[in-house]
């Protein structure tokens, strides 16, 4: 039997490294070495024994010890030599007692590079296991500013709470969007059993959706998940049968617009970190207040939609010297692609200022707009810069929210309200999403993606 799985095996590897070799790459396992640096590898961090998923085993410590095998991990070595013969008598051992000796791996950003069990990985890839017991020594990540950087220090934290690895997404926000939507807040650790249940719909939704979505990577099949998790509920689709999903997931999907939202602190992922075509997926940008005009100006310029933006209580010079090419909707309502969208800026008036306002101020801005209201037929999204009080505000008086604006959504039962001022680093406690009465409120702080 080992003897044709081996041939098996090796016709797997070839093919893999043709593949490879025409596409001029290289058709080895990737070698740790030649992407991290020696100091880094020094500081790897012991984080002892987890079972690990064998998709991202991608390579091998030590770059000089990989050419026995494809970058599939297949054999490629002929089959008479020392190496097959070891390959195959481990491969009949795993047939008749199973692989228990765990290998030892190196984890950096999220993929495994292997230092003892090459062959184990091999074998156990070979015959489609999802998982292999690990010793696991964490790299370091390199703080360089890219995109993966970013990318994998939000991963780290979602990590942190649901101890899943094989979730992994385009945008950093999207983690936070997923521990929104399964029922958590941010920092809130999940129950086994929890964690059991969306593996489970995890499992089934990957395996039906590979059909459809051939060739995506693990990214795109995952940023496609969360939207189907966003469109029908997560409460839902975890309870559907592997028919009922599979019948769910080959329904024509309703057209969805996909909202930047942006206010208080320039985002360093879509400014600094900035890389061409990051942008071309989002369907418009609503910016909620304290925010750099030239900032305003990059994101209308490098985006191929509207950017439509409040004033916040720091925005006087806004008035005068508005950005260029962003569109303002203070006391207006605006539809856009059949959206209707209403603006409120400013803040609580604690000091004297174009853009602070009292509770009675407020209240005439919102009457002045109940006729826009009605001709547009209702609101569906409200953008403002200060919280509506008692839903994410404090206190005191420089970040207290408006009661107008909890008046607003009990009137007009917004789908939406998106706001600024509220920064995250005020406390642990202040989430990105909530739910209000039938209105989900976003709190745009740096910057958040949501669908509609």
């Amino acid at each position: 039997m080992s003897e044709n799985d081996y041939r098996e095996a090796q016709k797997l590897a070839i093919k893999e490294y043709k593949k490879a070799t025409a596409r001029g790459e290289s058709p080895y396992p990737i070698g740790l070495e030649t992407i991290v640096s020696s100091g880094q590898m020094s500081a790897g961090r012991n984080l002892g024994f987890e079972q690990i998923p064998l998709a991202l085993v991608v390579g091998t410590k030590h770059e000089g010890r990989n050419n026995a095998f494809a970058r599939n991990f297949m054999p490629l070595l002929d089959n008479s030599s020392e190496f097959a013969d070891k390959w195959k008598t481990l491969c009949n051992a795993h047939l008749t007692e199973g692989i228990r000796e765990p290998v030892k791996v190196y984890e950096y950003r999220n993929r495994f590079y292997v230092e003892e069990g090459n062959k184990r990985v091999s074998i156990l890839k070979y015959f489609e296991a999802d998982s292999i017991d690990a010793h696991v020594i964490r790299i370091p990540s390199a703080q360089d500013g890219t995109e993966e950087a970013a990318l994998y220090e939000a991963f780290l934290k979602f990590h942190d709470w649901s101890s899943l690895r094989t979730v992994e997404f385009s945008d950093p926000g999207s983690y936070e969007r997923l521990q929104f939507l399964v029922g958590k807040r941010p920092g809130e650790h999940w129950t086994e059993d929890e964690r059991k249940d969306f593996l489970s719909f995890y499992y089934y939704f990957h395996k039906e959706y590979v059909g459809i979505g051939k060739g995506k990577t693990l990214k795109s099949l995952c940023d496609d998940m969360l939207m189907f998790i966003e469109l029908n509920g997560y409460h839902k689709v975890k309870t559907l049968s592997p028919l009922q999903l599979k019948e769910l997931i080959r329904q024509p999907v309703r057209k969805t617009m996909r909202i930047l939202a942006v206010a208080d602190d320039e985002s360093k992922y879509y400014y600094e970190h900035y890389s061409p075509g990051k942008l071309d997926d989002i369907d418009l940008i609503l910016a909620c207040g304290d925010l750099n005009k030239v900032y305003l100006e990059f994101l209308t310029t490098m985006a191929s939609c509207p950017v439509l933006y409040v004033r916040g209580n720091h925005d006087d010079m806004l008035i005068e010297d508005p950005p260029g090419g962003c569109i303002c909707i203070e006391d207006t309502v605006y539809e856009y692609n059949g959206l209707r969208i209403a603006g409120l800026g400013g803040s609580f008036k604690y000091r004297e200022g174009k853009n602070t306002f009292t509770e009675a101020e407020m209240e005439k801005r919102v009457r002045k707009l109940r006729r826009a209201i009605r001709k547009h037929g209702g609101i569906d999204i409200l953008v403002t810069h200060a919280p509506a009080r008692g839903l994410n505000d404090f206190d005191s008086i420089s970040h207290r929210g408006f009661e107008t604006f909890v008046h607003f959504m009990e009137k007009y039962h917004p789908a939406y309200l998106v706001h600024g001022h509220i920064h995250k680093n005020y406390g642990v406690h202040i989430p990105q999403r909530s739910e209000w009465n039938g209105t989900t409120i976003i709190n745009a702080y740096e910057h958040c993606i949501f669908q509609v």
